[in-house]
This record gives structure tokens, sequence and C-alpha cells, in this order.
């Protein structure tokens, strides 16, 4: 399944006016509900109540739509659900502004979260929606921050580290500047004049810096670079800029060459670029010291079903995205939905599902799921870095198949183990922004699904022209009145 439109922002010239912010920033505090009674909770701070059983055929329930801010808690799966986005043509109070028809996160490889869960990003776009972007606090979830009025944001990312976490990685419009900036003291951090320009920010609108926000991969319209935003001995630190030689991909040996995205490994290791038609994917080496890039070479007995192993093809994976796997010694790899089209088959020893993941390294491929009576999977994310292993994945609606419009974690261990959330209630036919693009934070343990609420909602249904985000909440509460501070906590996840 392909995209229908990009995943960037629109950002009208009046929204970037002076006049937006809705008054000064104050010094950064931060609050956090307390919890009142004991509770158990799993070793990675889940709730232990959580299904994890992936054989069952969970059936949809009619289900009304939830009111903003209202906590509830569907049936079957009981997890807490709040509405974070407020109905048309309300206020966006405490900043001024007015809620839209579409207000909801940018897109499932797009992290909403900043590095430490204490802000969220969404768009507050459609009729009557300003401003946009619109930034919420990350434990109330009411807005808090309009635009900066100098920031000339376009495609954006926060950053991953904890040490710059009010700090966002963005190219501007023009695709000439990137930048660091900081969106609490409204100021930029880091520039850098890029050498080609970007076409369309950073990766198309799906590619991520690496995990650490050291390196970050710039697509031109044929060539790809690096930029290394935060030099480490024996580089010289920035404001010296270290920026690779660029790479021709225009000659990739398929039918159409154009760059579908572009993004860096979490590692920093390789970058990967997805050509347009299946998602056919090639993995190239960065240099450590020059930042050239080259196709990285696979082992002709790894299995794809277009380029290469010479080219650095790897097994062709929808809307995929890329993490470091912790149960194999954090090799780079990537997970997407299955664009062979090969469901149910064996290539290799291995039964083709509809959730694939594939090692950069050598492009060995695992099936994480089991395809027998599997709903079709949809968009796959792995921003959840600080929770590495997990894959959260939405499906579509297939009553009667396991997963039918769930949203769910998959682990990356190959045994099949899921963590199933919630149903998205969307209805989405011929409508992108409708597609509920699942995001986790980066604790993994709170996760983001948009939906206009319009299926198997009974007689609380929304309309389908109103498109809101939903927040599901799977933390177990710390016992004893303990605060739990938005990714406070750091856990293992195995």
């Amino acid at each position: 399944m392909k995209r229908l439109l990009r995943s960037g922002l629109i950002v009208l010239p009046a929204l970037l006016a002076t006049d937006v912010r809705s008054q000064p920033r104050p010094p950064r505090t931060v609050s956090a509900p307390v919890v009142t009674a004991p509770a158990p909770s799993t070793p990675d701070g889940f709730s232990p109540g959580l299904k994890t059983d992936p054989t069952t055929v969970l059936a949809e329930p009619e289900t009304p739509k939830p009111a903003y801010l209202a906590r509830v808690s569907p049936a079957p799966f009981g997890v807490p659900i709040m509405r974070i986005t407020n109905d048309p043509g309300l206020p966006t109070t405490p900043v001024r502004g007015t809620w839209g028809t579409d207000a909801r996160h940018v897109y499932s490889k797009q992290q909403p979260w900043n590095a430490d869960e204490t802000l969220i990003s969404i768009e507050n776009r459609g009729a009557s929606g300003s401003p946009t972007p619109l930034i919420l606090d990350g434990v109330t979830y009411r807005p808090k921050y309009a635009p900066c009025p100098n920031y000339k944001l376009w495609d954006y990312r926060w950053h991953p580290s904890r040490a710059h976490a009010h700090e966002q990685i963005n190219v501007d419009q023009s695709g000439t500047e990137l930048m660091w900036y900081d969106v609490e003291a409204c100021r930029k951090t880091r520039s850098w004049s890029l050498p080609i320009t970007a076409d369309y920010g950073i990766g198309s609108g799906e590619g991520n810096p690496s995990n650490d926000g050291r390196f970050v991969l710039i697509a031109g319209t044929t060539q790809i670079y690096v930029v290394d935003m935060d030099p480490k001995p024996p580089f010289a630190a920035y404001p010296n800029h270290r920026i690779g030689p660029a790479l021709d991909v225009s000659n990739c040996g398929l039918p159409s060459c154009k760059i579908d995205w572009a993004g860096m490994s979490a590692s920093g290791k390789y970058a990967v670029v997805s050509l347009p038609g299946e998602d056919n994917l090639r993995v190239f080496d960065v240099d450590p010291v020059t930042l050239a890039l080259s196709p990285h070479a696979m082992p002709a007995s790894s299995f794809r079903c277009h380029g290469t192993p010479a080219a650095g093809y790897l097994y062709s994976l929808g809307h995929a995205d890329v993490a470091v796997n912790p149960f194999d010694d954090n090799e780079d790899v990537i997970v997407g939905q299955d664009e062979c089209h090969l469901i149910g088959q064996t290539r290799g020893g291995t039964v083709i599902s509809h959730v694939m993941m594939a090692r950069l390294r050598d492009g060995r491929i695992t099936a994480l799921t089991d395809p027998s009576n599997e709903a079709y999977a949809h968009h796959i994310s792995m921003r959840s870095i600080d929770r590495p292993g997990w894959a959260y994945v939405d499906y579509f609606q297939e009553d009667g198949k396991r997963f039918s419009d769930e949203v769910v974690a998959v682990k990356l261990d190959g045994s099949k183990a899921v963590q199933r959330f919630a149903h998205k209630h969307s209805v989405f036919d011929q409508c992108y922004r409708c597609e509920s693009h699942p995001a986790p934070s980066p604790d993994g343990r709170r996760i983001l699904f948009a939906s206009n609420w319009a299926e198997h909602c009974g007689s609380g249904c929304g309309s389908t022209a109103d498109i809101k985000d939903y927040l599901i909440d799977a933390r177990a509460p710390l016992p004893h009145g303990a605060p739990d501070v938005p990714g406070g906590r750091r856990r293992g996840s195995r």
C-alpha cells in the first residue's frame, strides 16, 4: 500500500506572524498526576492487564466517540484512551487559536513526543484550525505553545536526545537550510547551509536522524548525502560543518529510480533509500571518516523481489521504519509491511507474514507475525527508541481476522509475541489524513493514533471529516502516590 500524500506540514505565512504566539513563555515546569493507590506493574512499566495472546480474534465492539480529555477504557482491551484534540471551532485555550477539523500528529515515523516526553507536537489544520503546528503539554495534553514567530519550520523532527529535549531538527521550505531550533526559547541553536537543495526536507518527510541525533541523510531529487550535525573527536566539534560528498542514485537498475523517501539507519552506520513502485529498499554504507556513501553489497543468498544484491537491495517493505534490534547484538534493521506480496509462502525457510523485518547488514528476513488469518498490516513505527525491540503496527479492518483494526506492538526477536492495545474506529478510504499512523512515545508506553471515529461506533459516531488524535495510555500507575513523570523511567524491555 502506497502513501497517498506527503506527511509534512502546510505552513501558512500568517501562522508564522508575530501575533500568533499566545503569550511569552514562562519558565519551564513539569507537573504530573499523582497515583493514590498501589498498582502492579510489569518490569518495563506497562499495565499487567495488556492482552498478549496473538492467536485470538477480538471482535470490535460498537464504541461511541470519546469526549475531549475524557479517559475511557473500551472493551475488549480495557486500556485507557483519551481524545487529546478538541471539537472544531472551539478555542485552543490557553493558547490563542481555534481547533480545526484536522487536528492530529503528522505520521507514524515522525515522533510526536520530545525526548523527555514533556511536550507533544501535533498539527491543527482544516476548517478554522489555527495555529499549526500546536505543541501540547505532555502531562495534561492541553495546548501549551504556538509556533515561534521566527521559526521557518517545514519538515521537522524532535531531537532524540534528552540533552536537546526542547530542540527540533528542521529543514526549511526552500530546502537550503538545516537547523536545530529550541521551541521553548524560540531561538536557532545550530544551522547548516545545504550544498544540494533538499527535496522535501528530511528524507522526503519519512526519514529520521540516527537515534543519537548526530547524523541525518539529506536527499535531493537524484542525490543523497550525510550531515554530521554533532561531530565528535577526532573531528572538530560544531560549529565545524561536516558534510559528506553527494552520491547520485538515479541509475538504480529499476524502471523508476525516483527517491520516495530516504533516511539514516538507527545507528548511523547505514543510509536507506526507498524507491517507488513496491517500496524497493536500498542500503548504503557510510564511510565514518569521509561520510562518503556507497552501495552496501548483500550476500547473493539473501532474498529480495527486485534489484540486485550488489546494489544493496533488500526485501521490499512498505511504510517501514528503522531501529536497532537488542535481540541481535543491536544490528540495524528495518520493519515494514510485506511488499513482495508473498504472504504465506516460504522463502529461505521463512514463512512470509504481513509484518516483516530485514537486517541491513546482510538482508536476512524475519517474520514478526503469523500470517494465518492475519489482517493486512498498515503502518509501522519504531519511534520508541528508549524501548528497543518492539515495532508498533496498525491493521486494516477485516472483521473476523486477527488484529483487525487494531494497534499492536510486535517483538523483534521472531517469537511473534505481541501487545494489543486498542481498536482505531477510523474510516480512511480515499482519506489519507484519516489513516491512523500510530506513533509510540519514546518509552513506548503511550501511543498516538488518528481517527475520525466513524467505524464500529454505534449511535456515537464522529463525522468522517473530523479527524482527531487519540492517546493510548498503557502505563501502570506507580505505587504509593509516586508521580509518573513522562519518560522519567528508563526500563529494560526484554
